[in-house]
């Protein structure tokens, strides 16, 4: 269902760390470990407002949002277009661990459209629990931020938003689940 291998790769990562009774370490993922998926990498944490906070962002994440988002909240990312994961879903993710599997194209002011999806995993870290995505995009030039594009995001489109069961169900709430 990837666009590319980068999500595997991630999930691959994840199962080698995780055991029955704990999630993977966030410096599991390691940028030795990473390797040529470091650019689309991002860890977030819950923030003191209810919102999701970047604690790491590779440079094609960075590039897309025509700056470097650590230390980023959702709120200042948002996109109020109907094509972002909501915080109350993600923050449900990391209270009851489980992934999330999003897949959206996110446009941007200069016309120019992206195509990804997005794996979210939790783990555990010093500060808490966090969730680790990597992006995969549907051509190779989103990678590097159209190559320069660093318009901002005017609005997108949601194509799906699910959760991954890792082993302790999902949250009640419900991702938006459409294919």
């Amino acid at each position: 269902m990837s666009l590319g291998g980068g999500a595997s790769r991630l999930a691959a990562i994840w199962e080698e760390f995780n055991t029955s009774d704990s999630l993977p370490d966030r410096n599991d993922f390691t940028l030795s470990r990473l390797g040529a998926l470091t650019s689309r990498f991002m860890a977030l944490r819950a923030g003191e407002n209810g919102e999701l906070v970047v604690v790491q962002s590779g440079t094609a994440i960075d590039h897309i949002w025509g700056r470097n988002v650590v230390g980023a909240s959702s709120g200042t990312m948002s996109l109020k277009f109907g094509a972002n994961l909501s915080c109350e879903e993600a923050l449900a993710a990391l209270n009851q661990p489980a992934g999330i599997h999003v897949s959206r194209t996110l446009e941007k002011s200069s016309g120019n459209k992206l195509k990804h999806e997005t794996l979210y995993l939790p783990v555990t870290s010093k500060q808490g629990r966090q969730l680790v995505s990597i992006t995969d995009f549907a051509e190779s030039r989103h990678m590097y931020g159209l190559l320069g594009d660093t318009t901002s995001i005017v609005g997108g489109e949601m194509h799906f938003s699910y959760y991954v069961d890792v082993g302790y169900g999902v949250p009640a709430i419900s991702a938006e689940r459409v294919a």
